[in-house]
């Protein structure tokens, strides 16, 4: 059976189109082969002449085929669908004299000859071995003398691939159409769970490329590409399964999928399936855009001035990497800042967008000479770099941690002279009074100057003093969860008199008598500085004292009622929530083992949310961490329900203390405590 198709199939990978075919159902599957077919050869120069040609054709089966050829060179194709394992062609001039023939062993075949006298010619396609359809179709042009018999034009071959890593569709700059539904079920991402069949497209990358690949599918797909190694699941480079793609009247579909990534030179495969064992037919569109050199950049980065810019990464190229941020591995912005004298300096990348990342180098293009580097700050949406530079040429990466970071940046610089210009409490008789329940002290030593230094450190470095007052003794505690610089706490009594130094350190706990404190916050170094944050907390102990001067011991097997209302707040646990948050009232009690033993502790508040914690030491100690959790042997909060709470642990033989809390803030009221020691 033998059937002609009025025109060639629309071409959409980067040629001129062309009218669509119109023809059935199952032809329709060997549509993505012929494009790439097409696209092929298009671009080596030749045009499609004469009609497509369609058949169908049993094992052992041929059928001829007239061809119109002119006296100028021409390349045949033959494509065979499903089921076609050996396709053969050869070509008969109009005495019926072999002319050309392919002799691959392929279900595609293709051969190429330059007539020297126009006229009728036939060609022979063979259905070599299996069964099923094949198309047909003609190009003329090119340069060259006529290949020898059975030479095959091996783009063209790729190009009729199958759509497996064995044989693979050629792939290109703009768009084609598939249905994985003719693929295999052989590979699978790395980003999704994949049992359904794929198709394999081949993509060879020349030089530098920022490669963009949209699936706009019928079904929910999975994208994948690997590099040089086709069926290595080791050697995928990107994978992607939901993005949003297409319009379609229910609006956009986050069943497509998409890759944006910068190509280095070599062959790509790239694999179009589907989430578990869905498949289907989908349009997939490929763009290329050439990525300038990382010396290009350079040539034109812009200049950073004392004002704030603005920028954008939407579009940029990832240019380099860093010693941060992930490596900072997204696209990134190029900038030069010039420092005229040795100074502090203040960078700031601020982004709504993405998660910055900026780093400093000495020399644009090396990044050897890489000086500073940073992806965090106080505020989450920003990166921040402060220290002291030599005067120079220095260029700025506005970067970020993420590698499909797009959007709008800021970029703020400050400089500062080396030795400060002093800021408001800078120095001991300009101390900030802060109050003995700080949760968030906030400041800044960019612009300080060097006043004070401990004996871990802060010698030249800038510093601000604090100062407050207890009026009972106290367990004082202070640490640093966010920074700019690398600060140290200088604790005293006497912010001028060193011999007065208490404590020194990144973190301050210490038992404090009635009186006058000072607390510096220095840099640990010369170049550290820059903006902090601190929690301070001075917790009255007198209470806990006297708590734990009186406390009633439990008896094995013997229930204690008691209530924690008024009791007052004098402990912490590590069950009881944000400890900045945990004012409850609470009670204490004890209970002696001789000997290594395993104890049970039930605690019932049927009105309010207990917590029942057991330590080592009645007391706080320093050092212990804030509020003394570190004393702890257990902790439970909600046993079943919040109204109970229970404790079973094996202890070693010695004296342990429970204290009922409640959970937070405003829970207290009666309970009942049993204690038992299990055998």
């Amino acid at each position: 059976m033998l059937r002609k198709l009025g025109a060639p199939l629309l071409v959409l990978a980067g040629v001129a189109p062309i009218a669509a075919a119109c023809h059935a159902t199952r032809a329709g599957e060997l549509e993505p082969r012929y494009v790439a077919v097409h696209n092929t050869l298009a671009a080596m120069g030749l045009a499609e002449v004469g009609p497509i040609q369609q058949g169908s054709l049993a094992e052992g089966r041929d059928a001829r085929l007239r061809l119109d050829l002119g006296a100028q060179c021409t390349t045949i194709v033959a494509i065979g669908g499903p089921g076609v394992r050996d396709l053969d062609v050869a070509l008969l001039d109009p005495d019926d004299k072999p002319v050309a023939h392919d002799t691959t062993t392929e279900p595609q075949a293709t051969l190429r000859a330059c007539p020297e006298s126009a006229g009728r010619y036939t060609l022979v396609v063979k259905m070599a071995a299996g069964a099923g359809e094949f198309m047909a179709a003609t190009w003329t042009g090119g340069a060259g003398a006529p290949p020898a018999s059975g030479t095959a034009a091996p783009s063209a071959l790729a190009a009729a691939g199958t759509g497996t890593c064995e044989s693979p569709l050629l792939l290109g700059p703009g768009a084609t159409t598939g249905n994985t539904r003719r693929g295999e079920a052989e590979q699978a991402g790395g980003c999704a769970s994949s049992e359904s069949k794929e198709l394999v497209y081949k993509l060879d990358i020349t030089r530098r490329q920022r490669v963009t690949i949209e699936v706009d599918p019928q079904f929910d797909s999975v994208l994948y590409v690997r590099k040089d190694e086709c069926a290595e699941a080791e050697s995928e480079v990107a994978c992607n399964d939901d993005a949003t793609a297409g319009s379609g009247k229910r609006g956009p579909s986050s069943r497509g999928s998409r890759i944006d990534e910068v190509f280095e030179p070599g062959t790509y495969y790239v694999f179009v399936d589907g989430y578990g064992s869905e498949a289907g037919p989908f349009r997939m569109n490929v763009q290329t855009a050439d990525v300038p050199t990382l010396a290009d950049a350079c040539r034109q980065m812009r200049p950073l001035g004392s004002a704030k810019i603005a920028g954008t990464l939407t579009g940029a190229f990832d240019h380099a990497h860093a010693s941060c941020g992930a490596d900072a591995k997204g696209p990134d912005a190029i900038h030069r800042f010039d420092v005229g004298t040795r100074a502090r300096v203040r960078i700031t990348e601020h982004s709504a967008d993405f998660t910055p990342a900026l780093h400093v180098r000495k020399q644009c293009a090396d990044e050897h000479s890489e000086i500073a580097c940073a992806d965090s700050a106080l505020k989450s949406d920003e990166a921040v770099w402060s220290g002291l530079l030599d005067p120079g040429t220095y260029t700025l990466f506005a970067d970020s941690a993420d590698k499909d970071a797009r959007g709008s940046y800021t970029i703020d610089t400050e400089l500062g002279p080396e030795a400060g210009s002093g800021v408001r409490g800078d120095s001991c008789g300009d101390a900030t009074v802060i109050s003995l329940n700080e949760k968030n002290v906030e400041g800044d030593t960019f612009l300080a100057k060097d006043d004070i230094a401990g004996k871990c450190g802060g010698q030249g470095a800038p510093d601000v003093v604090y100062r407050f007052e207890l009026t009972r003794r106290s367990r004082v505690t202070a640490q640093i969860p966010s920074q700019e610089g690398n600060h140290v706490f200088v604790l005293t009594r006497s912010c001028a008199d060193r011999s007065a130094e208490l404590a020194c350190g990144p973190v301050i706990d210490e038992m404090l008598a009635p009186g006058v404190y000072y607390l510096g916050v220095d840099g640990a170094a010369a170049d550290a500085l820059g903006r902090f944050a601190f929690n301070f907390l001075a917790r009255d102990v007198t209470g806990q004292e006297s708590a734990c001067r009186s406390v009633p011991t439990l008896v094995d097997g013997k229930t204690v009622t008691a209530s924690t209302a008024g009791a007052g707040d004098r402990f912490t646990t590590s069950c009881g929530g944000r400890e900045d948050s945990q004012s409850s009232p609470d009670r204490v009690h004890k209970f002696v083992l001789g000997s290594r033993a395993r104890v049970r502790l039930l605690l019932s508040t049927p009105a309010w949310d207990g917590v029942l914690a057991v330590r080592k030491s009645c007391m706080d100690a320093p050092g212990s961490s804030a509020g003394g959790t570190r004393l702890e042997a257990a902790c439970n909060n909600d046993f079943q329900d919040s109204h109970h709470a229970k404790i079973e642990a094996t202890l070693d033989a010695g004296t342990y203390w429970v204290v009922v809390d409640g959970h937070q803030a405003k829970n207290e009221g009666a309970y009942t405590l049993e204690y038992r020691v299990l055998k």
